[in-house]
């Protein structure tokens, strides 16, 4: 059939603008690949805890607007994505840790992550609620650096628990990636050593060396640490310090070719040693992102832009299949978490890291050392989650205080080593302001570290005798040397009695009906 000249061109310009169009609405989707540069995006997610409940703009987004935005980004790239968590994200919230991280387990599946390195508190519900876990994920996790007494990755460790492999492969665009999961080695003493005590935590750049060299000679095009180790950013030098920093520049150059962080809930965005870094802040309310830009020319990853999205600032729409997950559970511990024990007349306010021991660590610490008839209580400050508002205290309210099923141990010590913990514990800005009830201390912290205890009252008005011994109480995690404090370990008469201190709490505050407790100003410091 004859089609005029002017047919011909017109049907041509047509054709041109309809594949321009099309073009145009699949762009995300052919952007991962332009010649010869490939376009990787790693979206990071660290220390969750548990934060499933949307607590309003500018606050925790919740599991289901998390969701919602991760599978949004995801939509943009879907062949050039990697979703990544840096650990610690069931253990936090009464949501959480009343059905063990069931629910954060089931949204995360349905988010689709590739992988998750082990945080601290992962270890919290003992290792095998962890292996309970990692069997419900359809995701690998592990950490390459945690050892048995033999030498070997122990099977919890393993990002397949079918395989000793201590690392991840995945395939994106082509490319084989590698991941290496890593445990921060403060782990040792940030979990419960009774729990995790058997296992070595080994500094991370020895791994990741040797895991890097074989993951190269395996094939990896591109290799990521997802690690769990802490960093912190300066926000005027934009210089990036801690664990993750030290990993960095301990690398020759073109070992790895991006570190994800964790642990320590800071904001960072930037390069350490030429290597891309992040960690997003904690609760869901901020994304990492990592572009890497590989050449397939020069086989290597030739440039890096990381950056963190702010979810507190965004309208977002829970996503359904999350919001269904979280509604099932919710209905299935209300019955429980809002169960009324009592009320508060005022704030019982608690900053681990505060300039002075807090209004719920005195709190806490009376009810701990009256319970046992002791003489002395100590909690760690890390222990004590957050503030019991004035009004209502439920059993969600303890939950969210105190998310770890630690338990009351007995001892005796002598005024020496409290004297030692006291001198330890205040104003220990590593770990957290240490809790106590038993006297009125003086604290000189102008003086060297072991003698900036000037004075300990007892309640009759006399100094400490450092030769007798007084009965203490403590938790479980604090007595097996858990946050540094060693001294415990060399009490004698050591006594696990099983009971958790939350129920101790709980029970003081139905006995009570409503707290009117206002402190006490028992340490001064100087």
């Amino acid at each position: 059939m004859f089609i005029p000249k002017k047919q011909k061109v017109f049907s041509a310009f047509i054709l041109s603008l309809i594949i321009s169009f099309v073009l145009a609405f699949n762009g995300i989707a052919f952007a991962a690949v332009n010649g010869d540069t490939i376009a990787l995006t790693v979206l990071t997610v660290n220390d969750f805890h548990g934060a499933i409940a949307d607590k309003g703009t500018g606050k925790d987004p919740g599991a289901a607007k998390l969701a919602a935005f991760l599978k949004q980004e995801k939509a943009k790239d879907p062949t050039g994505t990697l979703l990544l968590s840096a650990g610690d994200m069931f253990q936090g919230s009464a949501d959480s840790n009343l059905v063990y991280g069931k629910s954060i387990v089931e949204v995360m599946n349905s988010v689709g992550f590739d992988a998750m390195s082990l945080g601290n508190h992962e270890f919290d519900w003992g290792i095998d609620t962890l292996m309970k876990m990692k069997a419900q994920a359809n995701f690998p996790w592990g950490a390459a650096n945690i050892k048995s007494s033999n030498g070997q990755l122990p099977a919890f460790a393993r990002p397949s628990v079918l395989t000793p492999v201590p690392y991840i492969f995945v395939t994106r665009e082509n490319l084989k990636i590698g991941i290496i999961p890593l445990a921060t080695p403060e782990t040792a003493f940030k979990a419960n050593p009774k729990i995790v005590g058997q296992y070595r935590f080994e500094e991370p750049s020895a791994t990741v060396k040797d895991l890097a060299q074989k993951l190269r000679s395996k094939g990896a095009q591109v290799i990521i640490v997802l690690s769990h180790l802490g960093a912190d950013q300066n926000s005027t030098t934009q210089q990036i310090t801690g664990e993750a920093a030290d990993l960095a520049n301990k690398l020759p150059v073109g070992t790895v070719d991006a570190i994800v962080t964790g642990h320590t809930h800071t904001a960072v965005a930037g390069t350490v040693n030429n290597i891309p870094m992040v960690q997003a802040l904690n609760n869901g309310q901020r994304v990492g992102k990592i572009l890497l830009n590989y050449s397939k020319a020069q086989g290597k990853v030739i440039s890096s832009t990381p950056t963190l999205m702010n979810l507190t600032t965004m309208t977002l729409t829970g996503d359904r299949t999350a919001q269904a997950i979280v509604d099932k559970y919710a209905a299935q511990i209300a019955p429980i978490k809002n169960t009324v024990l009592g009320s508060t007349k005022y704030d019982l306010t608690h900053d681990r890291y505060g300039s002075n021991v807090s209004l719920l660590g005195e709190w806490a610490t009376d009810v701990m050392r009256a319970a046992v008839g002791a003489d002395f209580a100590f909690q760690n400050g890390g222990g004590l989650r957050t503030t019991i508002y004035a009004g209502n205290v439920t059993v969600g309210n303890m939950y969210e205080v105190m998310p770890f099923d630690n338990t009351l141990n007995t001892m005796d010590m002598t005024g020496a080593q409290i004297i030692q913990v006291l001198d330890y514990g205040i104003k220990n800005t590593t770990i957290g302001m240490l809790q106590f009830s038993g006297a009125n201390v003086v604290y000189d912290g102008s003086r060297p570290a072991g003698s900036r205890i000037v004075s300990v009252t007892m309640p009759d008005g006399s100094q400490i005798n450092t030769a007798k011994k007084y009965k203490v109480v403590t938790n479980d995690f604090m007595a097996t040397g858990g946050d540094g404090y060693t001294t415990f370990k060399q009490a004698s008469n050591i006594v696990e009695t099983g009971v958790p201190v939350r129920d101790t709490l709980s029970d003081a505050v139905k006995k009570a009906g409503q707290i009117a407790f206002t402190g006490d100003n028992r340490l001064t410091i100087k």
